[in-house]
């Protein structure tokens, strides 16, 4: 009876830590802006395919600033694995990088959404798909 009930403790203190530890890395303010991110990008998606250019705009405009707010963050990662000193200088510098450069496509699609040039428009769904798996390759912990 006793070994039952140090093993259900035992596997309970190990799933509640889990648990515990997931939702620190999904509770960051980083996480939320990359959560609202994901629906920012599904809705603009959603507004070039029906031809609503300026709706989708108007969504570039919101992405470019969950991404100015997000560029203050630092990614649940760091900590995860406790960089410090020149390591967590370098990839602080690495993820400011990955988010300018994004910031700076969607301007870039912004101008091509405005002018209707759907070749462009594509081309540059498709930088912010490889933005997105470098950002998510790079920086995001697996929690």
């Amino acid at each position: 009876m006793n070994k039952g009930l140090l093993v259900a403790t035992i596997l309970s203190i190990s799933c509640s830590s889990f648990a515990f530890a997931e939702g620190a890395c999904d509770e960051t303010a980083l996480s939320g802006y990359m959560a609202n991110i994901k629906d920012e990008m599904r809705l603009m998606s959603s507004d070039v395919k029906s031809g609503d250019n300026d709706a989708a705009v108007q969504r570039v405009d919101t992405l470019i600033s969950f991404f100015e707010k997000a560029r203050n963050e630092t990614p649940y990662k760091f900590s995860a694995n406790n960089l410090q000193g020149s390591q967590l200088k370098e990839q602080k510098a690495e993820y400011t990088k990955v988010v300018d450069d994004t910031i700076v496509i969607l301007k870039k699609l912004e101008n091509a959404l405005q002018s209707g040039d759907a070749p462009q428009v594509k081309m540059l769904f498709g930088e912010i798909g490889g933005q997105r798996k470098l950002g998510h390759g790079s920086f995001k912990a697996n929690c």
